[in-house]
């Protein structure tokens, strides 16, 4: 066998392999659809994806945010987030966002790709809120979509638990800090 019999049959057998591929890949045989991991957890337990960080504003200065612990509802388990205990750990490397005092703190609930409607909007949350500054913690009053800094000068941490209320119900806590200067 010569150099040119060798060559026609690499020639020969490429375009047998590319026309059996090209004919592989125009058949009209139909294949099955499989849903995706996330559509078959939402249809049978519920939405088992990350949930989404709410945003801390201020003149579009966004706060650092952590996740704490997070859970999403099924028929036999319920959710029961506590707040953040340990800000110092979560926090490393944050930058702590600057305000002033009595400036009005915006929440938002971004829409990222991938995350159920029902877990986007401030409608279908309600938001906990704890301050603590100086070792001791209260109760932070708000609209559901800001509140104010407080009036004294200083570091504030917050821990605020975000619990989703429409058709996926799940909690989640997040930390985040202020300096009112």
């Amino acid at each position: 066998m010569n150099g040119v019999d060798v060559v026609r049959r690499i020639v020969f057998i490429s375009f047998l392999v590319m026309f059996l591929l090209l004919m592989s890949a125009c058949s009209t045989e139909k294949t099955k659809e499989v849903p995706s991991p996330s559509e078959e957890s939402l249809e049978e337990s519920g939405y088992t994806g990350m949930p989404p960080t709410p945003g801390v504003t201020v003149n579009n200065d966004v706060a650092s945010i952590r996740r704490d612990r997070s859970c999403w509802e099924k028929p036999d388990k319920k959710c029961n987030i506590v707040h953040v205990e340990d800000f110092s750990s979560l926090l490393s490397g944050t930058r702590t966002m600057r305000v002033t005092p009595g400036e009005e703190i915006l929440f938002s609930l971004p829409t990222n790709p991938g995350v159920p409607n029902e877990l986007r909007g401030l409608d279908n949350i309600e938001i906990d809120l704890i301050q603590f500054f100086k070792g001791e913690e209260s109760y932070v009053e708000h609209d559901g979509k800001s509140f104010n800094a407080p009036q004294e000068p200083g570091k504030y941490y917050y821990s605020a638990v975000v619990k989703w209320i429409g058709d996926i119900k799940g909690e989640a806590s997040y930390a985040f800090s202020i300096l009112v200067k």
